[in-house]
């Protein structure tokens, strides 16, 4: 027996109005096909039997529910009818093909348009007819924009997640910001205070008895704790010429070992005052590298000075020097018999401005950035620096490597020139502090050299035309109209450059600042509180220039 049955179409059978004996347009299934008659009209898909030119012979209960009409209007109509305008040209491509699917949009009775699938199906038989399976996409595309929406509502609640993890991350580390900028500010203050308080009481034993057998040791505790509040200012400039990327390096070909031995020595006494005992082992042969001595030995100072916080009286300093096995780095290793550290204290001791608290009586003191200054200018000279302990009360070690260089000739000596002659300059000093102005005053003058002082920009331009200064030193962050920079640029006019020297005496003292000096027309940069031996040596290295 025949599965399918033969499709006939009779249109009087499905559209008693269009009936007649000589046109069959029914569609109709033969008594053994009955079953698949009531499958078509029960399926959820909906059926439609069209003829070549669009007119619909046939379409099951679900096609016209689909359209919001009865069967009988839907009969004997154009498919093109209850097509959306869009969907016209797309579905006859379609069905011109004869087979393929698509989307399109039909058109319900109310107006409204219903997105459907649709399988076309073209088979030649004796009615040439195109049989379509069109499928309701309402609930599905709802289905797919909810799934959307879920993700997109989903994806919106991770972004916002997100966003207030990092927001509160940020407040967190803004709060711990400013709790560090709090504590480093207060410790400043004090850092500051500390040296002023022995500055103050030798200068009244010196106003007191002048002469006396203790002037001598008063004036060694203002020199003491002046440069002490020097290096202070100064590692603090230099920590943001590190962060900044603009802190010179003078490298030059030096015999490492040598540096550490004279570094070892400079810093024996205080730890010997601090009843701690010193011990180096270093390797006879010299270790040569490229690197700027003075750096050098700051890192060194540095470690040792962070060895001496935390070790207490009666420990030891162990410093060691050695080649690596391969030849290709030197390894300084610094190791006291301290406090220690735990992993915390580990994780951040080359942070700067976080200070000591590891338990030494003699943490206290310093900014917190002795360290932090140690690794970047380790790193400037292309080495590493790492810290190690076994745990608190079990000591620290630090290691600092640097990389070698290949040759071993000696390096050459420098040739020194004698020392230029003393020679006495007419020197107009521009400062608006008084003490400033006349402290320098006074040092210049026992120096030999014959000294005007102003202290504004107006006055200095006015007593510069009469006086006709030889060398200009002139703090920048003048009063008044006219700051150093405008000072420098006018008095640049009268006095090219050759013809008089101009210096930048000033607390300004990161890398913008020197180019912005050069720019107005200084010849030289000195930070405050500049060294007199080093003013000194300036004004004498000038004397065959003037």
């Amino acid at each position: 027996m025949r599965m399918i049955a033969t499709v006939r179409v009779r249109q009087e059978a499905m559209n008693p109005a269009a009936s007649g004996t000589g046109n069959e347009r029914v569609l109709m299934l033969e008594t053994a096909s009955r079953p698949y008659h009531i499958l078509v009209e029960k399926m959820q898909q909906g059926a439609v039997a069209a003829a070549a030119d669009g007119t619909i012979r046939y379409c099951n209960r679900r096609f016209a529910e689909m359209l919001k009409r009865p069967v009988d209007e839907v009969i004997g109509a154009s498919v093109y009818r209850f097509l959306a305008a869009p969907s016209q040209v797309a579905y006859a491509e379609v069905a011109g093909s004869g087979s393929g699917q698509g989307e399109f949009g039909l058109v319900r009775s109310d107006g409204t348009v219903t997105p459907v699938h649709v399988a076309v199906n073209a088979i030649q038989d004796s009615e040439a007819a195109t049989y379509l399976i069109v499928t309701d996409l309402t609930e599905q595309l709802a289905r797919r924009r909810a799934e959307q929406l879920a993700e997109r509502l989903e994806h919106e609640l991770e972004e916002r997640k997100r966003a207030e993890d990092a927001l509160r991350l940020s407040e967190a580390r803004i709060a711990e910001a400013s709790r560090r900028k709090d504590e480093f500010l207060a410790v400043l203050s004090h850092e500051l205070r500390g040296p002023l308080a022995p500055i103050q009481n030798a200068l009244h034993v010196l106003q007191r008895d002048p002469h006396g057998p203790l002037a001598q040791q008063a004036r060694e505790i203002v020199e003491r704790q002046t440069t002490l509040m020097a290096r202070l200012t100064d590692d603090l400039l230099d920590l943001s010429r590190i962060s900044n990327g603009t802190i010179p390096l003078r490298a030059v070909r030096l015999d490492l070992a040598e540096l550490v031995r004279r570094a070892a020595e400079d810093y024996r006494i205080t730890l010997e005052t601090a009843e701690l005992k010193l011990e180096t082992r270093l390797p006879e042969k010299e270790l040569w590298v490229n690197g700027d001595a003075t750096r050098l030995s700051q890192i060194l100072t540095n470690v040792l000075q962070n060895a001496s916080k935390f070790t207490e009286a009666g420990g030891k300093v162990l410093i060691t020097l050695s080649e690596d096995p391969d030849g290709s780095a030197a390894i300084i290793a610094v190791r006291d018999t301290g406090v220690g550290m735990d992993g915390e204290h580990l994780a951040r001791i080359f942070d700067a401005f976080r200070l000591g608290t590891r338990g030494s009586a003699r943490s206290g003191g310093g900014l917190g950035i002795g360290m932090a200054l140690a690794k970047g200018l380790v790193e400037l000279h292309g080495g590493r620096i790492a810290a190690s302990s076994d745990g608190p009360g079990r000591g620290c070690e630090f290691s600092i490597r640097l990389p070698l260089e290949r040759e071993t000739a000696p390096a050459p000596k420098a040739i020194r020139s004698a020392p230029a002659p003393t020679k006495s300059y007419r020197v107009l000093v521009i400062e608006d502090c008084a003490d400033a102005a006349e402290s320098m005053e006074m040092l210049l003058e026992l120096m030999g050299h014959d000294v005007e002082k102003v202290h504004d920009g107006p006055a200095a331009v006015e007593v510069a035309k009469r006086y006709r200064p030889e060398i200009v030193i002139c703090d920048i962050g003048l009063p008044g109209p006219m700051d150093g920079y405008a000072v420098a640029e006018v008095l640049r006019r009268d006095f090219p450059r050759g013809s008089a020297f101009m210096i930048a005496l000033t607390g300004y003292g990161q890398h913008k600042d020197q180019l912005r000096s050069h720019e107005a027309g200084f010849d030289f940069h000195l930070t405050k509180p500049a060294d007199p031996r080093e003013l000194e040596k300036l004004l004498a290295s000038l004397s065959s220039q003037i």
